[in-house]
């Protein structure tokens, strides 16, 4: 069948469809003229992907237990895991919301200070709210990766996380290889080329978010961020370079 009548079908646009074909979820046959043609196992996985989509698990998930590389029980236990403590943090900041809108009528009456203090004394109580430190690690991730082109600057994969995966590898050990033809043709010259920029990506995953914020205080520097972060990861890697080759390691 055509991606039209899979999309009248499911009643997804194709853009659904299609997305999951790039990551793979799905893997319709060519016609001679090019066409995909989907046939009645590409519907039902489809129905499989929208089930769990809707479920609340991811696409990487979802491409676990279609692979087999992870069964549906345990991919489901972790699930309503997360869903349970999500749903822990919406109970508090539904209460508080009710309690701000019956008591406040714009954000000029807004106390800060009160509802600050409030719901410090409700997770004392054991009450929880939205986990604001995602946020740091959402930012270190839609970061790291948007540097090495992977994604976009929300985080979004502009490929499959596995291919994300491998390209990051092959980054790796084409500096290791890079090293062993250019300075020394030996093995421990290979290792210490491949793990120069994986220490150099580590330390900016720690050091991201403060640089970050250190380089939002100035608009000008903000703008031209993601290069500046790179001259800095290159700088490193160029004195990772210099103490290999001067201390022989």
């Amino acid at each position: 069948m055509t991606i039209k009548e899979v999309e009248e079908r499911l009643g997804i646009p194709r853009a659904s469809v299609r997305f999951y074909e790039k990551e793979r979820l799905i893997d319709p046959k060519r016609e001679e003229n090019g066409y995909r043609e989907y046939s009645e196992q590409d519907v039902a996985t489809l129905k499989k992907v929208i089930i769990f989509r809707k479920l609340g698990l991811t696409v990487s998930e979802i491409e676990d237990i279609l692979d087999g590389s992870k069964p549906l029980s345990e991919a489901l236990v972790a699930n309503v895991t997360r869903l349970e403590e999500q749903l822990a943090e919406l109970n508090g900041a539904i209460a508080l919301s009710k309690a701000i809108q019956q008591s406040t009528t714009d954000i000029t009456s807004f106390d800060e200070n009160f509802y600050f203090d409030e719901i410090g004394r409700e997770e004392k109580k054991g009450n929880r709210f939205m986990d604001i430190a995602k946020d740091i690690a959402q930012y270190q991730k839609s970061s790291i990766l948007d540097h090495f082109g992977l994604a976009d600057s929300k985080g979004n994969l502009n490929t499959s996380v596995r291919r994300a995966i491998v390209i990051v590898i092959l980054g790796y050990l084409a500096w290791g290889v890079v090293r062993y033809l250019l300075i020394e043709r030996t093995l421990h010259s290979f290792f210490i080329g491949l793990a120069i920029p994986l220490m150099t990506a580590v330390f900016l995953a720690i050091v991201g978010y403060p640089l970050h914020c250190l380089l939002k205080r100035n608009p000008k520097n903000a703008k031209h961020e993601k290069w500046i972060i790179w001259a800095f990861a290159l700088f490193l890697c160029l004195v990772l370079l210099d103490l290999c080759t001067k201390y022989g390691w």
